[in-house]
């Protein structure tokens, strides 16, 4: 069996979300079959050493998932782990040292290069390696960085290609959405309606300019007005009607200057009801979630991954799509932003996201 693949060590109660977020990701670049990430999947009927030996074997990186708490994890006795000779991310890192395979430290959220003071005898050549770092608030980028590395060292595996022969449809990847129309395109027939109405208000006021045809015989007041004596309405002016909103006024006198007719044409959109927990997905990963507090057409957000609050931000709705107009990450000067389009009355949302200049086809899931 060739030697190509990427051995993932790590501790589950230091870097244990981040590393499985991160192997995820190696999987859809390299395949799954060249990701060892967990003893617990190694091949069985041999004991942990040989496992673990038979694994490096066949790989040709370690990555050394390194997180705040990677020396200070004890075992039931109080001692640090990493001192111990059972350990197993000791035995994994230090045997990936004798075999001279690539070992490369990541350093997790923050967390520093340990020295070589603090490291046993066999692990201290782990603290003269050049390290990357991956910090929950830059993920995308500092993934992205890391896989440049990676792929000098492991071929990534080869895009299957297929053919169209039409009829046929990607169902692996919900689509994205149409863009949103243009303010002109979404209001021309009200700007064309108040234009003509514009245009007879102006004829109704100045009847000079437009003259009654003379050879048309029209009625006089007189003929126009039959009044019969018996029934005359009596005055109404004091007594309230049964609705309790009085009589009907004249809205010449109620509101002279005429913006009865501009109020009855003003749209009031409705927005859907978005706001709470939602899960988003990138590229068909769960990688966070958003809390959404809805204000109307307008809303606030706080964005979370593992639980770690990362960022924050606005947006607006509008014609169906949820729209970010500010989006900071925590420690992160890059630009972040969303769109997502809902069909069904805001209970699915398919879009994509943002970071600087990668976009990622994504969408929403209600917790």
């Amino acid at each position: 069996m060739s030697a190509g693949k990427i051995f993932i060590s790590y501790r589950r109660e230091d870097t244990s979300g981040e590393s499985g977020r991160l192997k995820d990701k190696l999987e859809q670049i390299f395949g799954a079959e060249n990701i060892f990430y967990d003893v617990e999947t190694l091949e069985a009927g041999l004991n942990f050493d040989e496992s673990i030996s038979k694994a490096l074997t066949e790989s040709k990186i370690l990555l050394a998932m390194i997180g705040p708490h990677w020396l200070k994890i004890t075992d039931g006795e109080g001692k640090p782990r990493i001192q111990k000779t059972n350990d197993w991310v000791r035995k994994e890192i230090g045997l990936a040292l004798h075999k001279n395979i690539r070992v490369i430290p990541i350093l997790v959220n923050g967390a520093q290069m340990p020295d070589s003071e603090s490291l046993p005898e066999d692990l201290r050549e782990l603290s003269l390696k050049h390290a990357q770092e991956i910090s929950s608030s830059r993920w995308n980028y500092d993934v992205g960085e890391l896989i440049k590395v990676l792929e000098k060292i492991v071929p990534p595996k080869k895009k299957e290609t297929v053919l169209n022969t039409g009829n046929f449809q990607n169902t692996s990847r919900p689509p994205l959405p149409p863009k949103p129309k243009s303010w002109w395109a979404k209001n021309y027939l009200w700007v064309l309606g108040s234009f003509v109405g514009f245009l007879l208000l102006v004829g109704l006021c100045n009847p000079e300019e437009y003259p009654l045809e003379p050879s048309i015989d029209y009625p006089t007041q007189e003929e126009s007005i039959v009044v019969d004596p018996e029934n005359i309405i009596p005055d109404q002016e004091s007594k309230p009607s049964n609705s309790g909103q009085g009589s009907q006024a004249d809205p010449r006198v109620v509101n002279p200057n005429g913006t009865e007719i501009y109020n009855s044409l003003t749209l009031k959109e409705t927005p859907f009801e978005f706001g709470g927990k939602w899960w988003l997905y990138e590229n068909d990963i769960r990688s966070g979630y958003f809390q959404i507090v809805q204000e109307g057409a307008r809303f606030t957000f706080n964005y979370y991954l593992f639980n770690v609050h990362v960022g924050s931000g606005s947006g607006y709705f509008q014609d169906g799509y949820l729209i970010s107009d500010k989006f900071i990450m925590k420690d992160n000067p890059e630009t972040f932003g969303f769109s997502f389009y809902s069909e069904d009355q805001g209970k699915t949302w398919l879009g994509q996201t943002y970071a600087g200049q990668q976009t990622s086809p994504a969408y929403l899931v209600k917790n």
